[in-house]
């Protein structure tokens, strides 16, 4: 029987094994030290939703401020969108961190929507729907 030579399997395994455990391409923002301006403002605690540890200011846009956030584990990250006056009016989503692509995608009352995506993740499809990119990581429209 004709096998293939040992380190041509072991190679192919190595190759498998790494890209299984492969991290998500996740935000760079989370590479950098936090700094105040990446603080949220006080805002209502909602049932539910995880403990934001970590934030990063992200892009401001027509007077709002778009944050990521992600829970001590890493495992979930949110988009917050703080209105200008930050009192009223935050719009906040989650998803898995573990994913590649969209994260999560919020909408306000006022009829806008914003979207959060990992690192390299390809916009056009979303810019050509009308989408408007101000970051790397964040998109906004309407729904």
């Amino acid at each position: 029987m004709n096998r293939p030579p040992l380190p041509v399997i072991a190679a192919i395994a190595i190759a498998l094994l790494l890209g299984a455990c492969s991290a998500p391409a996740g935000l760079a923002a989370f590479q950098r030290d936090a700094t105040a301006a990446d603080q949220l403002p006080a805002g209502p605690d909602t049932p539910g939703t995880p403990k934001m540890e970590n934030t990063r200011v992200l892009a401001e846009a027509d007077g709002v401020r778009y944050y990521a956030a992600q829970t001590d584990s890493s495992a979930v990250t949110c988009l917050v969108k703080v209105p200008g006056d930050g009192t009223t009016g935050f719009v906040a989503g989650c998803g898995s961190s573990m994913v590649t692509g969209q994260i999560v995608t919020v909408s306000g009352a006022d009829g806008s929507a914003a979207t959060l995506v990992t690192d390299g993740f390809d916009t056009k499809e979303l810019e050509a729907a009308g989408w408007r990119k101000l970051q790397e990581n964040v998109l906004i429209g309407r729904r």
